[in-house]
């Protein structure tokens, strides 16, 4: 018959968590899961963020060459508000306005300012700060007619 040591006994008859110990790694699990859900939800809203960003950026400087393109007799105010986003980011951006102005330069007689600037409306969006571009286009000399 084998007998067991007082203290084998104890540690036999301990040999599972007690319910206060896993009461306190479910807490510790449940904490740590929160933390990586928020970190995970602000890293999405940041890329987004980022993107509309990058898309932005992309939307001004594709129309200030579209301005560049034109001969610079066309660059009027009408012109200017016939420019629209592109059809990708209207459709992922509903809430995002591009605007386009040409304003001829003070004192310079041959050359016009162009502003591209791209904004967010929604609430949501609303400290999203807006992309401004702005180009000056001198007159060739062959089309100079201020």
């Amino acid at each position: 018959m084998i007998v067991l040591q007082p203290h084998a006994r104890a540690l036999r008859s301990r040999l599972g968590f007690t319910m206060a110990e896993t009461l306190i790694a479910l807490a510790v699990l449940g904490s740590v899961s929160a933390a990586v859900a928020e970190f995970a939800t602000w890293t999405l809203g940041e890329r987004a963020h980022a993107d509309a960003r990058l898309e932005a950026v992309d939307a001004a400087a594709n129309a200030l060459e579209q301005a560049r393109a034109r001969p610079w007799n066309d660059l009027t105010a009408q012109w200017a508000s016939d420019q629209r986003l592109p059809e990708y980011m209207a459709a992922r951006w509903p809430d995002c306005r591009l605007s386009v102005r040409v304003e001829p330069e003070e004192n310079r007689p041959y050359v016009k300012r162009v502003t591209v600037d791209v904004k967010w409306t929604a609430p949501g969006h609303k400290n999203w700060a807006p992309v401004t571009l702005i180009a000056a286009f001198a007159a060739r000399a062959t089309e100079a007619k201020p």
